[in-house]
């Protein structure tokens, strides 16, 4: 947490001009605010699910400044107007497990001040490993599009997005056994990598991550009995 708690606090820090803060209230300050949020984020830093509690850790400055600022300045003894005129008020920051993000107004592009890919890696592999020893929850497969809902024995739950496929990914090739069935996503599984392509999925109180993906079949789009041809396409 320090690492991420001090880079949030050189972001604010940053806006501060040095005429209008000295150096040595500007320390003040900064060390004020690591304090601040150390304190608010105790209890809300969970390392194997770093998406949970990042709406509360967020920092927000809108129509007046972050209670975290404020909070922070008091600590400091440093008059709320110099924040107030330094601070921008378009800017939300979130400050997560191995990675900060800010984005200016409502529809701008996310900027990283700072991103852990080792620590991201090995809380993907932790959630992944949850998924895998829980036999009644559901878990979700994004390596393709359309998302795929799935409990963890391979049953499909829902689909979301892409085109139709059957309901049962092995419908026109027979019922295989469940060793086959496991065996074909376990290949799949080993194909991908687990960062780039796992999405979260909450099932109850938990929130897993499964590497299981869905393929579609391309006849499907053509009927289970269509044999597809290029002299099936129509002429322009």
């Amino acid at each position: 947490m320090q690492t991420e708690v001090e880079t949030v606090a050189s972001f604010w820090l940053k806006y501060l001009t040095d005429a209008s803060i000295s150096s040595e209230t500007r320390e003040t300050l900064r060390l004020a605010l690591i304090d601040t949020l150390s304190d608010k984020y105790a209890g809300h830093w969970h390392l194997d699910k770093t998406h949970v509690g990042s709406a509360y850790r967020s920092m927000c400055n809108w129509r007046s400044l972050d209670s975290v600022l404020v909070e922070a300045a008091q600590r400091a003894q440093v008059p709320i107007s110099v924040l107030e005129r330094s601070m921008p008020r378009d800017i939300v920051l979130w400050c997560d497990p191995y990675s900060v993000t800010y984005r200016v107004g409502d529809h701008g592009s996310v900027f990283t001040l700072y991103e852990d890919k080792r620590g991201l890696m090995e809380s993907v592999k932790t959630n992944m490993a949850k998924a895998t020893k829980s036999n009644g929850t559901f878990v979700i497969s994004a390596y393709t599009t359309p998302v795929v809902i799935r409990s963890a024995d391979g049953v499909e739950i829902s689909r979301r997005g892409g085109a139709s496929a059957p309901h049962n990914q092995y419908q026109q090739q027979g019922s295989p056994t469940k060793s086959a069935v496991a065996a074909a996503d376990f290949r799949r599984a080993n194909a991908m990598s687990p960062l780039r392509h796992v999405s979260n999925y909450r099932a109850g109180d938990h929130l897993l991550a499964s590497p299981s993906p869905a393929p579609i079949a391309q006849k499907s789009l053509l009927g289970a009995n269509t044999r597809w041809s290029p002299s099936a396409q129509p002429k322009s």
